[in-house]
């Protein structure tokens, strides 16, 4: 296997690795150093499966959202 690389194909490399390093720099630079907080900190609310009850009830349920 051949790797042909003419000027046009070389250039377009170096301008994509320098665009590339160049946003890196921005994206660094520009980053906000704040603690961010997370979902840890909040407390989660579960489903309810069952409740423990003398009465004979059923609960249908319809899951419309993945």
């Amino acid at each position: 296997m051949f790797i042909i690389l003419n000027k046009g194909k070389i250039l377009a490399y170096v301008v994509s690795v320098l665009t590339v390093i160049t946003l890196f720099g921005v994206a660094n630079l520009t980053a906000n150093r704040e603690i961010i907080e997370t979902s840890s900190n909040v407390t989660v609310k579960l489903p309810i499966y069952n409740v423990q009850t003398e009465e004979k009830k059923v609960a249908f349920t319809i899951n419309c959202a993945w």
